[in-house]
């Protein structure tokens, strides 16, 4: 470790390298218990007791490619699965992806020849960085129910999305309240009287702080998250770049389109008043097969 790394202008505490540290390092259960606390509650879920990491965090592996995959994994004391994801980049499709890692974690519960009350439940936790629709829900907490009584068909799958971009201080119960703070600190934000006010509002985040400083003072770590950061910066660019040019090729073929029906248009009225065929498709630059079709 190099306590003299290089001072912090800017830190994402939503990147998923530094996530995976905070939630998933060794001696970090009492953080993430605190965390699926903390949105239970919000959601009016029971709470737990203990959690055991399944997805132990190691500084060495390489995240740099990766797509959507389980940021954090753990077990509850009563057999609970819990997922976390952290997603910064997504579209309207995204729903699809979190039902299909949901999927796939529960399919994995159930090994061959074993009966289906070995099956416990998976929650899956996912904290977006972009809008998914336009309501004003943060966090929305999803389950199978009957479409006409709202009868509860199982308790196995439980998927809370919180949309980020969305949160302002105040607004969800306090426990979650202090959490989505520490997630959306920003540039301009003043990063220690923050975290002096959430060391007072929430204990744990005492602890949490000790690991966020640990983390900013390691050069391998901090070399980890430089990558990310790049690679996901590379990613963004991308995409606004497809979205800039879908949109110019969008107006582009609104303009074609609009030209074109505006041709049909005069044309239609030159037929009606008898002009002839051949001076009508030399003045719109319609064919005189498309003339004769209308």
């Amino acid at each position: 470790m190099d306590n003299n790394y290089r001072s912090i202008k800017y830190f994402n505490t939503l990147n998923d390298y530094f996530v995976r540290y905070l939630f998933s390092d060794k001696g970090s259960e009492a953080i993430l218990l605190d965390f699926i606390n903390s949105t239970m509650l919000d959601a009016g879920m029971k709470t737990f007791r203990s959690v055991e990491i399944l997805t132990p965090f190691n500084y060495k592996e390489n995240y740099e490619n990766k797509e959507t995959i389980t940021d954090v994994k753990c077990i509850t004391q009563n057999g609970s699965v819990v997922i976390i994801e952290i997603q910064l980049q997504g579209n309207s499709r995204f729903p699809e992806r979190i039902l299909y890692y949901w999927a796939s974690n529960y399919s994995k519960l159930l090994k061959q020849g074993e009966k289906y009350d070995a099956l416990t439940p998976v929650i899956s936790i996912n904290l977006l960085n972009f809008n998914l629709d336009d309501s004003n829900n943060i966090h929305s907490c999803y389950m199978i129910y009957d479409t006409i009584n709202q009868r509860l068909l199982t308790d196995h799958l439980q998927i809370h999305i919180i949309e980020l971009k969305k949160f302002n201080n105040n607004l969800l119960k306090p426990d979650l309240n202090c959490w989505l703070k520490f997630f959306t600190m920003k540039e301009k934000d003043n990063r220690e009287v923050i975290m002096s006010e959430l060391v007072k509002e929430k204990p744990v985040m005492e602890e949490v702080q000790k690991r966020y400083n640990n983390f900013i003072k390691d050069r391998l770590m901090m070399n980890e998250y430089d990558k990310r950061e790049a690679y996901l910066y590379g990613n963004q660019i991308m995409l606004e770049e497809e979205r800039r040019l879908g949109i110019e090729e969008g107006i582009k073929q609104g303009m074609e389109k609009g030209k074109k029906e505006q041709q049909i248009s005069i044309a239609r009225n030159l037929k009606k008043a008898g002009i002839d065929i051949k001076i009508i498709s030399e003045n719109t630059g319609l064919s005189i097969e498309e003339l004769e079709k209308l």
